[in-house]
């Protein structure tokens, strides 16, 4: 006898387990109920159900022409944007080699100086302490990457469908980031403020990764930076950037990051944007897939800035 209540989840229920769920999710999740039956529904004969030995020939000419309709159906060109910003990350590295030394080499001058200063670098992260109590909610928010974009997704209303290019494109800067960042932590190596003086509590637990430079930094810098790339209409430029200041000023303020980190993230930014645009505008740019992501991106603003037509106004 069965338990009560007992039923087979791979017969009678379908959970679409390829569905995002999350700020980059655009489309509808849930369970399929009673799946197995719908392919009861196709009738024989019919593609692509299997035709019998030597079907008559308007059989076979119908079957290959609803093959053929099949074969030009296309994936969607904005599928899952976190995941396709790989995409655009490959192009990075590929038509970049030489990325992570020029990096390292421009900010090895800054870590110097962190390393000379750090008495004064510690100071300053004592000193920001006392801001923890009115930013604590807002510290814990964008603790994690997803918090921090939602902050830019939701101050410019951007999502994937009303927005997919520009909603790509801050994803793009988001993974690009992440990665670049990861490996200059590696290469500097450099300890938490924490770990080095005992009287900096954070207010969460430190990210296991090393302090230089500090990603929340460059990411939210760049993202920024994309975003004015992309011309967006009604955005205050000032504004914008002061968001990702805050946002790695915060790491500060959490004890998590010296000041340096931050100087270094938003240099190492800029470096990464300069990468990703140059050539922009010519015939050979040296990442024409980001270069033609960002135009897609330019001309979604631009439609946002067309005027509505009298039958909206009058609704």
């Amino acid at each position: 006898m069965g338990r009560l209540g007992k039923s087979n989840t791979n017969t009678n229920t379908n959970t679409n387990t390829n569905t995002v769920v999350g700020p980059q999710s655009d489309v509808w999740t849930g369970v399929r109920y009673n799946s197995q039956e719908f392919p009861k529904q196709l009738n024989l004969g019919e593609f692509p159900a299997a035709l019998p030995l030597n079907p008559p020939a308007d059989k076979q000419v119908a079957y290959d022409a609803a093959q053929e309709k099949v074969n030009k159906v296309r994936f969607r060109k904005y599928w899952d944007a976190e995941l396709r910003a790989s995409v655009y990350l490959n192009e990075f590295i590929t038509r970049n080699p030489d990325w992570l030394p020029r990096l390292v080499g421009t900010l090895s001058e800054m870590h110097g100086r962190l390393l000379q200063q750090k008495g004064e670098e510690l100071r300053a992260v004592l000193s920001m302490s006392d801001e923890r109590e009115p930013r604590f909610v807002e510290i814990i928010d964008q603790h994690e990457a997803e918090g921090v974009v939602k902050y830019f997704l939701g101050m410019l209303m951007i999502d994937p469908s009303s927005a997919p290019a520009t909603y790509e494109l801050i994803r793009v800067a988001r993974r690009i980031g992440e990665v670049v960042v990861m490996c200059l932590k590696d290469h500097f190596h450099e300890p938490r403020p924490s770990q080095v003086c005992p009287a900096i509590l954070p207010m969460v637990d430190p990210p296991v990764t090393p302090s230089f430079p500090a990603g929340h930094a460059l990411q939210s810098d760049l993202i920024a930076k994309v975003i004015k790339l992309a011309d967006r209409p009604f955005v205050q430029e000032g504004m914008l950037f002061r968001l990702s200041h805050r946002v790695a000023e915060n790491r500060i303020v959490a004890g998590l990051h010296y000041p340096l980190d931050n100087e270094a993230g938003v240099l190492a930014s800029q470096m990464v944007l300069n990468m990703l645009t140059e050539g922009a505008g010519t015939d050979a740019p040296t990442c024409p897939l980001f270069c033609a992501l960002v135009n897609e991106a330019k001309k979604e603003s631009e439609r946002e800035r067309e005027p509505l037509p009298e039958a909206d106004h009058a609704a």
